[in-house]
């Protein structure tokens, strides 16, 4: 069994919460390097509750609840698009019309069964016991980043292995796991060109890093 985890109440709450963001922001465009982006509810609010048979447009698969708010530093390139939906924030690096999207979702699950599920969305036809392969390999070289006390996971996926591909290129997902219980978590997840995934390392440790929840 995994060692129970002691988490802040904040990162608690923000889970126990909600899906759902009442996001109060303008637009993307106005957002500055380094701003931190708060989302509040008011307090006569009626939480807004979402179908567990409904997915996210990332893929995973959030479990219902009321509304929450978080707030974090938005790296610098990054452009801000607020929480909408399952998701509790959407970020784009460079200009929003790109569509390079990082989320933010509050979800269930094992972080092993997780990063092997984000394996197989880079390759559908992989076999299972090569996707788990290449899962466990991902997670031996992943990096904890600190979210207030909280160690998080953070790993690299890539669609073939690094010296098959020589230079970035296919297709990545960059994945953290900030665990809340030893059922529930916030995911942050990017997936896009290698590239990209490659470059932003950085940008996404230090956005993981600062999310908090709001006031």
């Amino acid at each position: 069994m995994r060692p129970a985890v002691a988490v802040p109440s904040w990162l608690e709450c923000c889970v126990a919460g909600g899906l759902s963001c009442v996001a109060g922001c303008g637009p993307a465009t106005d957002v500055r390097p380094g701003d931190i982006r708060t989302y509040t509810l008011p307090k006569n609010a009626e939480p807004a509750v979402v179908a567990t048979a409904s997915a996210d447009r990332s893929g995973d698969r959030p479990e219902p609840r009321p509304a929450a708010a978080v707030r974090y530093e938005v790296p610098e390139g990054w452009h801000d698009g607020g929480g909408s939906g399952m998701r509790l924030a959407t970020l784009f690096i460079g200009p929003p019309a790109d569509k390079l999207e990082v989320t933010v979702i509050p979800a269930s699950g094992s972080l092993e069964g997780n990063v092997a599920r984000w394996q197989g969305q880079l390759q559908a036809d992989l076999p299972a016991d090569e996707r788990e392969a290449r899962a466990a390999a991902a997670l031996a070289e992943a990096e904890t980043v600190d979210v207030d006390g909280v160690a998080a996971t953070v790993v690299l996926l890539r669609d073939a292995p690094a010296e098959e591909t020589g230079e970035p290129a296919g297709q990545a997902i960059l994945g953290a796991m900030i665990p809340v219980s030893d059922r529930q978590a916030l995911f942050v997840k990017f997936k896009g060109d290698a590239a990209v995934a490659l470059r932003e390392r950085e940008n996404f440790k230090r956005f993981v890093a600062s999310i908090r929840r709001g006031e």
